[in-house]
């Protein structure tokens, strides 16, 4: 699970870091356990769909993958999050900025069409940007990788994330903070299935 800094409590247990669950779990470590063995299962059940793409796709995984677990399941967050100096998208922008990001994939043609290379390239590109919009308070990076494997498969790919080191993947995403996409497009370039 992803340590946030948040400005409310809305979500959290008091100073716990645990999230505030149906289960009635109250420590860190146990929440952690429990959403790796909901999402395990629930993460089957999510239903491919083709594009067109939207900040409403990301909400309707979302709320599959966690609706056992978190009463927010697939609502958007209504606090500001940080990840050590990453700051994400204040969450008064989240529905702007998901608008701008899902348009350029749009421009795109959902990366229809694109040779391997280029494939990866553009995949890069936009993963790290809603990446930064993280719209949810937990569950981000799950959400957004089921997402993209569907937009993958759509253009006749498809994406094994099972070889990717932790440390890597951080520092990729740090990199798209940056605007810089090479070390993601690496990444995808190891993981598209050619």
């Amino acid at each position: 699970m992803d340590r946030y800094d948040d400005a409310g409590v809305r979500y959290c247990l008091g100073n716990s870091g645990a999230l505030k669950n149906k289960l009635g779990i109250t420590q860190l470590d146990d929440v952690e356990a429990a959403e790796r063995d909901i999402t395990a299962l629930t993460h089957r059940i999510v239903e491919y769909l083709p594009p067109p793409y939207s900040l409403q796709s990301l909400q309707a995984v979302h709320r599959t993958l966690f609706a056992d677990l978190y009463d927010w399941a697939g609502e958007l967050r209504n606090v500001d999050i940080s990840k050590g100096s990453t700051r994400f998208c204040t969450h008064g922008r989240i529905e702007a900025e998901a608008r701008r990001c899902f348009d350029a994939m749009a421009r795109d043609r959902w990366l229809q069409g694109l040779d391997p290379d280029a494939m990866c390239g553009k995949l890069a590109e936009h993963y790290c940007e809603p990446n930064m919009i993280h719209p949810f308070r937990e569950g981000n990076g799950r959400v957004q990788r089921i997402l993209f494997e569907q937009l993958a498969l759509s253009a006749g790919h498809a994406l094994d994330w099972s070889d990717i080191d932790p440390g890597e993947w951080i520092e990729a995403n740090l990199g798209g903070v940056r605007l810089d996409y090479r070390a993601m497009q690496a990444i995808f370039e190891r993981i598209i299935a050619r």
